[in-house]
């Protein structure tokens, strides 16, 4: 006899299998209300989840703001959880608050664990999926060589397989393999190879005083890292970023405006779905919440943030506190995936002799050392306010030092582009027989009129050469029979082809 209760084979939606943002939203929401309405089942469902487990940012937001609250010993009712939400300026998100009532009416059965355990598991299948994405762009456009991607999926694999038990497992790294498997060069944001302005896990600063086209620049990268603009900015190229959230504390109606110049009206759409900003300063400072930019770039369902600028984000930022506030803010959310760029400034110089000299190394940057200790690359902007050309000097390398070089801005659409870098392998060739010293290329990376190249100017320009020795671009050998000689770089290949003569 036929069986009649018989259970259907389950359909498969073809289009499912291209989304993403696999989920299961009545058990984010069903989680949610068990922690509104029982608060100790949170650390136990905690341990299995992270609020980018969430498909929905309203319950990203919501997830965070009741541990928060429940760490300070807060309630966690709707009123409560609406008061914290309208301090982050994030209502609009909760539907005006509704949305928390409606979440804590649905309270059933069950415990908080359970409903953690299925949401869990549609996020490692999320994963899963965003992880394959990613490879596959990877290999299309030739950004990854068969090293880099082996490393990678031994890494994913590492945390995949990470006990569900141990809320620390998916960050808790063997020594080996976090020393060993990784690529050779530096995962570049913005860049690539040697030339790296913007590393992977690694915060941007770029500054300069007011007028020289910091926003301009940093806006460009962002345009490019969203999608909005094609093709690279200053010569290199830019990862695709999914969401940017912009702080715009420092004048954002400017900042606004300046945006204006690189877009249209066609461009609406994708600046919607991935650019959002948050108009003035953050809803606390950095040293009384150091967390606040974590949650802000969460509830955004951001993988990016430019901060503009570092002074808008803590009162102090000449204190060690403050100093400590902006690092401790920025490598929470770097070490979450979240990837950080920032605006600063120079100190400001007095009358003295060295005023109006371009500033050289990270201790002219205004600020607590701790701020600059905490970036991976640091990048000086010089010149008088509003001019079209302005130097660009690389003060912090996360690998080679790009520049230094001159770039020219076109103001009235707002691009930014090389104007004038010193071409090495021309100066090589220029040189001839006598070569290329280490101290006559500093000369010309470094210029100044008033004193020689300092020691560590001509160790830099000595890796340079020494970089295109590895690449086979230039030998170096030493100019005369004694053992004293001095050494010198030649072109590798002269206009006959022959290698290292003239």
């Amino acid at each position: 006899m036929e069986n009649v209760h018989q259970i259907a084979r389950p359909q498969v939606d073809d289009d499912a299998l291209d989304r993403p943002h696999i989920g299961d939203q009545a058990a984010e929401r069903a989680l949610l209300a068990q922690c509104i309405h029982n608060p100790e089942q949170y650390e136990a469902a905690a341990e299995l989840v992270a609020a980018a487990d969430f498909t929905k940012p309203p319950h990203r937001l919501l997830w965070d703001v009741i541990g928060h609250q429940i760490q300070q010993g807060a309630p966690t009712s709707p009123i409560a959880l609406r008061a914290e939400v309208e301090k982050l300026g994030q209502l609009r998100l909760v539907a005006n608050g509704d949305y928390i009532w409606t979440l804590a009416s649905e309270a059933g059965g069950g415990d908080a664990a359970y409903y953690a355990e299925i949401v869990r598991q549609k996020a490692r299948i999320r994963r899963v999926d965003e992880f394959a994405i990613r490879l596959r762009a990877q290999v299309l456009t030739g950004t990854a060589d068969d090293e880099e991607l082996h490393a990678q999926i031994a890494g994913f694999m590492r945390t995949a397989a990470a006990p569900a038990s141990n809320p620390f497992g998916d960050r808790l790294t063997p020594g080996g393999s976090f020393i060993l498997d990784r690529p050779e060069t530096v995962p570049a944001l913005w860049g690539h190879g040697d030339q790296v302005l913007w590393a992977e896990g690694e915060a941007l600063l770029l500054a300069g005083p007011s007028g020289v086209g910091k926003t301009t620049v940093v806006q460009q990268v962002i345009l490019s890292a969203i999608g909005v603009h094609t093709g690279p900015v200053l010569g290199l190229p830019v990862r695709r970023f999914k969401k940017f959230l912009y702080l715009a504390s420092d004048r954002p109606q400017q900042a606004a405006r300046s945006m204006g110049r690189m877009v249209s009206p066609d461009d609406r759409e994708l600046l919607d779905d991935r650019l959002v900003f948050w108009p003035g300063p953050p809803p606390s400072d950095f040293i009384k919440d150091p967390g606040i930019l974590l949650r802000l770039c969460q509830a955004a369902g951001a993988d990016g943030v430019c901060l503009d600028s570092l002074k808008d984000m803590a009162g102090e930022l000449a204190s060690e506190e403050g100093g400590q506030a902006i690092n401790t803010a920025i490598q929470r959310t770097l070490v979450e995936g979240i990837e950080v760029i920032g605006l600063h400034h120079h100190r400001k110089q007095s009358g003295g002799k060295d005023s109006g000299k371009e500033p050289t190394s990270l201790d002219e940057l205004y600020g607590s050392t701790w701020i600059t200790a905490g970036a991976g690359s640091v990048i000086s902007l010089w010149g008088a306010a509003g001019e079209p050309i302005v130097s660009l000097r690389h003060l912090k390398q996360p690998a080679g030092e790009f520049g230094p070089c001159k770039v020219k801005h076109d103001h009235p659409v707002g691009r930014t582009e090389l104007w004038h870098q010193v071409d090495v392998l021309a100066l090589l060739k220029a040189c001839g027989s006598s070569g290329l010293t280490p101290a006559a290329l500093a000369v010309n990376l470094y210029p100044n009129p008033k004193s020689k190249p300092t020691t560590s100017e001509i160790e830099k320009a000595r890796r340079r050469l020494d970089a295109y020795v590895e690449q086979g671009l230039a030998v170096m050998r030493k100019t005369g029979p004694s053992r004293t000689a001095p050494s010198a770089y030649f072109p590798a290949f002269n206009e006959q082809g022959v290698l290292g003569e003239d």
